[in-house]
């Protein structure tokens, strides 16, 4: 009995410190959104914009919960770029953390704007690069060559399981007699398709074909 009365008496005594406790109001009642620096980091180039020169900026509506996890992420305004778009979206939703704003004490849900900006200037080029072939003299376009055009077409060359290959341009020269003598030349070669597992798979090349008058090149 002694030991139950000395309990009681001890939770009683307790009880007034708690209320007071939970009756205390918090530090700050109301903070704004702000975004957790470390993770706010640039989402990695698709390879496929970089060998076809994609830039542009992608401006996207995020929806964040109250823990501070994105929950949602659409694009208000494309960058051009579909690829790009949809990087931007994957990389904020995988990446991107924020410190939830608080309204009476209490994290809040909420949505907000962001922009980010796809600057081939800014990209570092740590990943494969496509192949670079500057065209045999005797295959320049004589109109182009009396206009003096030049330019880099990139290409990309569909190999397919049994060896056929289809020539596309991805991006052009500006010159369309440059362009259509890359695929023709493009046509003339003979490319082995990647295995897997001991099959033969479709197989896509990237090439920048370069036309120039330059003689030193």
């Amino acid at each position: 009995m002694r030991s139950l009365l000395m309990i009681a008496l001890l939770l009683m005594g307790a009880t007034p410190a708690l209320a007071q406790e939970a009756d205390k109001p918090c530090a700050a009642p109301n903070q704004p959104l702000r975004p957790v620096m470390a993770t706010h980091t640039i989402p990695p180039y698709p390879e496929m914009s970089v060998m076809t020169n994609e830039e542009g900026t992608t401006l996207l509506e995020v929806a964040i919960g109250a823990d501070g996890m994105p929950t949602d992420a659409s694009v208000a305004n494309s960058s051009g770029s579909l690829r790009l778009d949809g990087a931007a979206i994957d990389y904020v939703k995988s990446t991107w953390r924020w410190n939830a704003p608080v309204v009476n004490c209490k994290p809040v849900a909420v949505r907000t704007r962001i922009s980010i900006k796809w600057d081939l200037r800014d990209r570092v080029n740590t990943g494969p690069q496509p192949v670079t072939i500057t065209m045999d003299d005797k295959d320049y376009p004589a109109g182009a060559r009396q206009r003096h055009e030049q330019g880099n077409v990139i290409l990309m060359l569909l190999v397919a399981p049994d060896g056929q290959m289809t020539p596309r341009v991805m991006t052009g020269s500006g010159f369309p007699e440059l362009d259509e003598k890359s695929l023709e030349v493009a046509r003339r070669w003979h490319l082995t398709p990647a295995t897997l597992e001991g099959r033969a798979v479709l197989t896509s090349v990237f090439l920048i074909s370069v036309w120039s008058l330059d003689p030193k090149k």
